[in-house]
């Protein structure tokens, strides 16, 4: 039972968090709306596998695809996208170029359903059922398997090979970007190893992850990436550091190399995160800083139209730390 999942889970020790990089959010992301294009007469494989959630599941549905890869471009642009009334091209600094895809034309929704081609038995495992209401379950209790590609037995065929190559293209090929597909109908038990669509993803995905609630057993998600599925394990030395204070001035660290600095001379006791003084700024730490060394009159004010967002709990924990640095001052 069972031995197409892996016996283990891969961890990453983790000494220090990734310091927050303010230019991938200040970069301006180019994004222009393509001509409509003519209606096609026909419905190849990567249409209907990229037009299936469209057509199936809500007519709001909106299709990201990367586009690194000049062939594999190509072969979108001349036979998914003209099937869409809203076609959105982007380049970001973050993301690279990409293609969006949105208002599945109705002509090309009767292709559709009229069509057969490789891509359709794929399409109906994945999606064995259209009741998306489920993907708004609220909070799960959530546990990663990683497959074991070998135990799976091949999805085969001329087509289907072709497809897997391309899709490989887009998503895969280096620098590569993880992505995840949304079954739905999908239980974890063992003749989950039979899906379709699962043995398809193992033909081209180095590695696929399922992430299944832990309470009904569903699917929730199928995870396909280059590298191993990782959990990541914080260690007690990449944990914020406990608060200080250089003359009226509170540091509060917020991991990342940024810092939360308060004036406490111009700061009013705290009843809600809204009190706090408007000269309260964030900082960055210089790379080859540390909180320990942190000056905020040497260091990086972050961007202006920046914005930050924080958990309830840490607004409280920082609230309370506040406020007690009050009394003392």
């Amino acid at each position: 039972m069972f031995n197409w999942i892996q016996n283990h889970t891969r961890l990453e020790y983790i000494t220090e968090l990734e310091p927050f990089d303010f230019s991938s959010v200040t970069e301006q992301e180019r994004i222009r709306r393509m001509e409509p294009q003519e209606q096609p007469a026909e419905m190849t494989a990567l249409a209907q596998y990229f037009i299936a959630a469209s057509a199936w599941l809500t007519e709001n549905m909106s299709i990201t695809i990367p586009m690194r890869n000049e062939e594999a471009a190509k072969r979108v642009l001349e036979e998914v996208s003209p099937h869409f009334n809203k076609v959105l091209q982007y380049t970001a600094a973050d993301r690279g170029s990409g293609m969006v895809l949105q208002k599945l034309k109705p002509a090309s929704k009767a292709l559709f359903l009229a069509a057969s081609t490789s891509a359709l038995p794929l399409m109906e495992d994945l999606y064995r059922h259209h009741d998306i209401g489920v993907w708004d379950a609220g909070k799960r209790s959530i546990v990663n398997y990683t497959v074991n590609r070998a135990e799976l037995e091949p999805c085969e065929g001329p087509e289907i090979e072709k497809l897997q190559a391309l899709l490989h293209k887009l998503y895969l090929e280096p620098p590569g970007e993880n992505f995840g597909l949304d079954p739905l109908g999908w239980r974890f038990e063992d003749s989950l190893k039979d899906s379709l669509m699962l043995r398809f993803l193992a033909g081209f995905a180095p590695h696929l992850t399922l992430a299944v609630d832990s309470g009904t057993m569903e699917v929730i998600s199928i995870h396909l990436s280059q590298e191993e599925f990782s959990r990541p394990v914080l260690l007690c030395s990449g944990w914020p550091k406990p608060p200080r204070r250089n003359g009226d001035y509170l540091y509060l660290d917020l991991g990342r190399k940024l810092v939360y600095v308060v004036d406490l001379s111009k700061q009013a006791k705290l009843e809600t995160w809204a009190d706090l003084h408007e000269e309260a700024r964030v900082y960055h730490i210089l790379p080859d800083g540390d909180f320990a060394r942190f000056n905020h009159l040497t260091a990086e004010p972050k961007p202006a139209g920046v914005g930050l967002f924080f958990d309830t709990h840490t607004i409280g924990r920082m609230l309370e730390t506040i406020n007690r640095e009050l009394k003392s001052f």
